[in-house]
């Protein structure tokens, strides 16, 4: 019981063995709270102010007391806030003691805040020495060392929340709001304009105020909404929003490339983790838009180029979080903590090939470590994957971060692709993948069974499985049937969810057979043995946790939350036996976290002991590699060349959207001609003119985009003696040629 009245509840986890929501019914003398939904996540995982997490979220100051706390659980790193700016003396409202308190808890919370300038040009917006324009000196002044991150405007380009609508008044204020926040802070960075539109008159305004003086930088990142047609799903069905290449193209033509965050993504963190045909969204004009999932507009929006994402904490007319938070913290949530889990220091590398339509998929680099993270776009379609090429385990984790080691057989491993995002990991090779198998293959078990119990204690087993087979219901598991075969007289199985509980009685070995079985039949069974202690002998825990990932890379946090459970009941503390100098431990509660300093292969060994001594050990191997930069794009295929008589078509593809740009001539290196494509694509196509018949010609292929150059490639071909009748139907656009 706190001073206050309130009372403190303390849920110990150490037998849960699966992240998701518990459900809890609480009956007390003051009343009852009934389906309070327990969300279980790891620790907060710290990177540090200035976060390179893409994960952001946008809120309203303060919704209720330990909110900032809250959604650092839920892996977020931004948050972004309105500060109001409509009068002179409106800035001031950041000073007030709700925001000083959220800021001082986001900080705390390892959470970057940014204050967004908001609801249109205070009447001294034109003259730098305004009472406004002071005002804003003294907020930056009061928050220096804490916010460095400023939005200026918002939907500028269709003058959302921003009057006048004065594109011109708008490029001023910017130029002062800049040069008062650097003269505090040299450091701060500014974003504009929350734009939406595309190629607009204020975006080149804005690079026109640039090109005019140089000298100043105006903003540094541009800031924009609604990029989720990135994902996949083509959430632009009124053709609203502009396209990230939109906003490159317009950038390329002034000589300028700045990093884009996408500020506002359609993608709320209420509603279920499947997309249900009731989850809607009043937006665009009054068009109904399917709500996509955080994860897929997260990993859609990295695809196409966007820095960081800022999801919704209310759907303008739905608050998220209001109310009990136990009540509204949702699946949802919770996945994207697994998002920011799985992705934590990953960098995208490039997408899959050769899918069907409806399958998405993305490959990142985590360190030396291979991520594949792929869904179904389709709500009612799903299919069995194999990847193959595999070089090491693979480990699937579903939407919610949960461990499905799988099956690796001769480099394949089969997984099943469903509505929401998955994680592939654990190797280094970058695998093909094929679909489609018609096989039934029988559900096997991944978890690892509990192996000792004590007399009059409660054993518990959540035994799993994994099976890769397409059910016809995306948004269903295969519906696996546990069965005890064999055990002691008063085991207990729960057929649906494999959890095995039992109160020995005496002391011996006991033998314990299950067995799973899928809807077609195939079924695949566990046999272990229970070394049951008597009541005065000691047992020792039992660690029941795997890393994530054994991969991470210089000056990137490793973290790993060892969770052990003891068979008597006794408190467990952990300690590191031998590992490197940069980890430790908290020894009540197994948190292993550090930040290497040097790459190599470090053994990891930690150990669990009880309040009698006895004690279990666990032993890694953590690769480090040097600090991850961007991946560049890659060509995955090709170039090939077909010629005419005086024109000819290049082909290739890439890794990641990025331009597309040729070189050629009849001598290799001693090129004649270039032919550059700005628009960013996957697929090129890139066509040459001018050429002359029946003349060898040597090219030079190259793509780059904000994550640098991929290499050149190069190839030969021959031109025709006349141009042919047949029809090309890979006719491309010929570029600009210098």
């Amino acid at each position: 019981m706190d001073p206050a009245g309130g009372a403190w509840l303390v849920l110990p986890t150490d037998r849960l063995t699966r992240y998701g929501f518990y459900r809890l019914d609480l009956f007390t003398d003051q009343g009852d709270l009934q389906d309070l939904r327990i969300g279980l996540v790891d620790p907060i995982i710290r990177l540090g102010p200035d976060s390179p997490s893409p994960l952001g979220f946008i809120i309203a100051i303060d919704p209720y007391p330990g909110f900032a706390a809250q959604i650092a659980h839920l892996g977020i790193k931004w948050v972004h806030f309105d500060i109001p700016v409509d009068t002179d003396s409106s800035v001031l409202e950041a000073l007030s003691p709700s925001v000083q308190s959220f800021v001082s808890e986001a900080l705390s919370s390892d959470i970057t805040p940014i204050f967004k300038l908001i609801g249109g040009a205070p009447p001294g917006a034109r003259d730098y020495n305004s009472a406004f324009y002071q005002n804003l000196r003294r907020v930056a002044q009061a928050y220096r060392g804490q916010v460095h991150h400023w939005i200026v405007g918002n939907e500028i380009d269709g003058c959302g929340w921003w009057q006048p609508c004065d594109f011109n008044l708008y490029v001023t204020f910017l130029r002062g709001v800049a040069q008062v926040i650097r003269s505090v802070d040299p450091s701060a960075r500014i974003l504009a304009a929350d734009l939406y539109q595309g190629d607009s008159q204020v975006l080149r305004l804005m690079l026109e105020e640039e090109r005019r003086d140089p000298s100043f930088t105006l903003f540094d990142v541009l800031s924009v909404h609604y990029l989720e047609e990135g994902s996949g799903e083509g959430l632009s069905p009124d053709g609203c929003c502009g396209s990230i290449n939109t906003y490159l193209q317009v950038m390329q033509s002034y000589g300028v490339m700045k990093p884009i965050w996408n500020t506002e993504a359609l993608s709320p963190l209420r509603g279920g983790i499947h997309w249900r045909p009731e989850e809607r969204s009043y937006f665009r004009g009054g068009q109904a838009v399917p709500l996509l999932s955080p994860a897929k507009t997260l990993v859609g929006n990295l695809a196409v180029g966007a820095k960081k994402v800022f999801f919704f904490s209310y759907n303008y007319d739905q608050p998220l979080l209001d109310g009990n938070p136990a009540r509204i913290l949702t699946e949802r949530a919770l996945a994207v903590r697994a998002l920011a889990d799985q992705l934590q220091g990953a960098v995208y590398y490039g997408r899959i090939s050769g899918a069907p339509s409806f399958v998405e998929g993305h490959f990142f680099k985590n360190g030396e470590e291979t991520i594949l993270v792929i869904w179904s776009n389709e709500g009612n379609r799903d299919i069995e994957a194999v990847a193959n090429g595999i070089n090491g385990p693979a480990v699937l984790f579903d939407p919610l971060g949960n461990r499905y080691p799988l099956q690796v057989i001769n480099g394949r491993a089969k997984f099943r692709v469903h509505y929401e995002p998955q994680y592939l990991r654990g190797f280094t090779s970058l695998p093909s993948l094929t679909f489609g198998d018609p096989t039934n293959d029988p559900p096997y078990f991944v978890s690892t069974p509990i192996t000792t119990a004590a007399v009059g204690k409660l054993y518990f087993y959540n035994a799993d499985v994994y099976d890769p087979d397409p059910t016809g219901q995306p948004n269903s598991l295969v519906q696996v049937t546990y069965s005890l075969e064999q055990g002691p007289p008063g085991m207990q199985l729960n057929p649906d969810n494999g959890i095995l509980q039992w109160i020995p009685q005496q002391s011996g070995r006991f033998a314990v057979r299950l067995r799973a079985r899928d809807p077609q039949g195939a079924s695949s069974v566990q046999e272990f043995e229970i070394l049951v202690s008597g009541g005065s002998q000691n047992t020792p825990p039992v660690i029941t946790s795997q890393p994530r990932a054994l991969f991470t890379s210089i000056g990137m946090p490793f973290a790993y939350n060892v969770n052990a459970m003891d068979p008597d009941g006794d408190p467990v503390t952990y300690r590191i036996r031998s590992g490197p100098s940069w980890l430790s431990i908290d020894a009540q509660t197994g948190f292993l976290y550090g930040i290497p300093s040097s790459t190599g292969a470090f053994p990891v060994v930690v150990q669990a002991t009880d309040a009698r001594g006895a004690s279990v050990e666990q032993s890694f191997t953590l690769q480090v590699s040097p600090p991850q930069g961007a991946v560049p794009p890659a060509i995955t295929s090709g170039p090939t060349a077909v010629p005419l008589a005086t024109v000819a078509v290049i082909r290739w593809q890439t890794s990641q959207p990025a331009d597309s740009r040729v070189q050629y001539g009849r001598d290799c290196g001693n090129w004649e001609r270039t032919v550059v494509q700005t628009e960013w694509v996957v697929e090129h196509a890139v066509g040459l003119s001018s050429l002359s018949p029946e003349t060898t010609y040597c090219y030079e292929v190259q793509s780059v985009n904000s994550n640098g150059a991929s290499e050149a490639k190069r190839g030969t071909f021959t031109t025709l003696s006349r141009e042919s009748r047949v029809y090309l139907p890979m006719i491309a656009r010929m570029g600009r040629s210098p």
